[in-house]
């Protein structure tokens, strides 16, 4: 970490100029603890001049369902801010800092009720677990065009891991 911050230090001016830009993408991965492989989350993130957020989860099934039954279900909900750190033209990697929410229990259809979008089934907790959570991604820009790149993220931290795609767009 010392030579990254050092190496990004001496080209304080490349540091500006290569967060000068926007993208967006989305990801796939697992908010872990309360299952083996964890609960999968799908998340989307948006990035405006290196300042980093990104959010998403998994919503409960059978939340809507029209049948009266009891259904094993799961849910959460992730997000997380940060700051790209650029170390090349192509290679920026973001610590961030954040919060996750991943409960374990059941949907009871007989317990519901009705809007006027949608029918509501109740969600029964059994297993919270809730809290800060940190960590840091690792970002590839790989160029396209004069002013867009395809990105190619990895993001790992104390309570998920998510790998994704998404465009940037230099300005």
């Amino acid at each position: 970490m010392i030579s990254i911050s050092s190496y990004s230090k001496s080209f304080s001016q490349n540091f500006v100029d290569e967060n000068k830009s926007i993208s967006f993408g989305f990801h796939f991965g697992a908010v872990s603890q309360l299952q083996d492989w964890g609960l999968q989350i799908i998340m989307c993130d948006f990035t405006f001049y290196g300042v980093y957020i990104d959010f998403g989860g998994w919503p409960q099934s059978h939340g809507s369902d029209v049948r009266i039954d009891k259904w094993d279900a799961d849910k959460a909900i992730v997000f997380h801010a940060g700051y790209q750190v650029p170390i090349t033209s192509w290679l920026k990697i973001t610590p961030m800092i954040g919060y996750f929410n991943n409960q374990s229990g059941w949907t009871d259809g007989g317990d519901w009720y009705a809007d006027s979008y949608s029918i509501h089934n109740k969600f029964h907790c059994n297993n919270e677990l809730s809290g800060f959570d940190f960590g840091g991604q690792i970002k590839f820009e790989i160029p396209c065009g004069k002013h867009t790149s395809f990105d190619i993220m990895g993001t790992f931290t104390k309570n998920c891991w998510y790998g994704g795609i998404g465009l940037g767009i230099n300005l």
